[in-house]
């Protein structure tokens, strides 16, 4: 029996793109033919059936405009499809740049952090002097804070939204998002000093003094303008404690007293100052 197949394949009349379809008969089809085949259906099968096929016709701003809608109705796909349309076979348009924007902006809000982000650098790579590029610097350390992991995941992300959240707050200094990097800048630092302390605190309750130590100093170090500090004191004075280092215990004991006299840390050691 003759193996009828049905191929859908792209016809060019004019301007506008048709589907059709053959038939085609044959005894029998390799199988490496016909997965060949079977490729080549499906490719012609999606362009038949949409895609870039949707805006065949329409000039940028009305696929702009369109993709604004489905942008405001959060339908993100479409959204990205309609944009990725433009940037592709209008990317001359004077509009593009506004078009890669929102295209960051819908990844962003997909939750497709790693593609918002690269969008977003694009746009600083091509448009760097451009009234909306600390829309787009700070669409990048957005991202990359939503890129930060769990405390107990490596920080790869974090240490880098520290970095690019502080560059915005300077090159971008006076507007709003240089405030709103700023403070992104001080959530990972937080996150980061959290770590430092929690890993502190896992040595301490296994015993491991001398690692506890360590940790509790680095955080004392590089994050004192946080609420982990006196903790860091705390946990310091304790673990020196518990060695015998008793003098060491006293400064770290004097120091919390001292330069944290209105934290937690320091009612927990039933004192609100060094004289008491």
């Amino acid at each position: 029996m003759p193996i009828n197949h049905s191929i859908p394949l792209l016809w060019e009349t004019g301007y506008r793109t048709q589907c059709i379809h053959i038939v085609v008969s044959s005894p029998q089809i390799r199988p490496m033919m016909s997965r060949l085949l079977f490729l080549g259906f499906t490719l012609a099968s999606l362009a038949c059936g949409g895609g870039a096929n949707v805006y065949q016709g329409m000039d940028p701003l009305s696929i702009y405009q369109i993709a604004s809608e489905e942008y405001e109705a959060r339908e993100y796909d479409n959204a990205i499809q309609a944009l990725d349309r433009i940037l592709l076979a209008y990317s001359d348009w004077e509009g593009a740049l506004g078009a890669r924007l929102l295209l960051g902006h819908a990844y962003y809000e997909k939750g497709d952090y790693l593609s918002a982000q690269s969008e977003y650098n694009r746009f600083l790579d091509r448009y760097a002097s451009h009234e909306d590029a600390p829309i787009a610097a700070l669409g990048v350390c957005r991202s990359l804070s939503a890129l930060s992991p769990d405390l107990q995941r490596d920080q790869t992300y974090t240490n880098e939204a520290i970095t690019i959240c502080r560059n915005a707050v300077i090159d971008y200094a006076g507007t709003t998002q240089s405030v709103e990097a700023a403070g992104i800048a001080n959530q990972m630092r937080m996150k980061l000093a959290e770590k430092e302390m929690r890993t502190g605190d896992f040595y301490f309750g296994r015993k491991l003094y001398d690692s506890a130590v360590l940790y509790y100093e680095f955080v004392i170090s590089f994050y004192s303008d946080t609420e982990f500090a006196p903790w860091a004191l705390m946990g310091l004075y304790q673990s020196n404690l518990a060695i015998g280092y008793d003098d060491l215990a006293e400064e770290a004991k004097e120091r919390l007293l001292r330069e944290y006299p209105e934290s937690e840390a320091a009612a927990e050691l039933g004192t609100d100052g060094p004289g008491s």
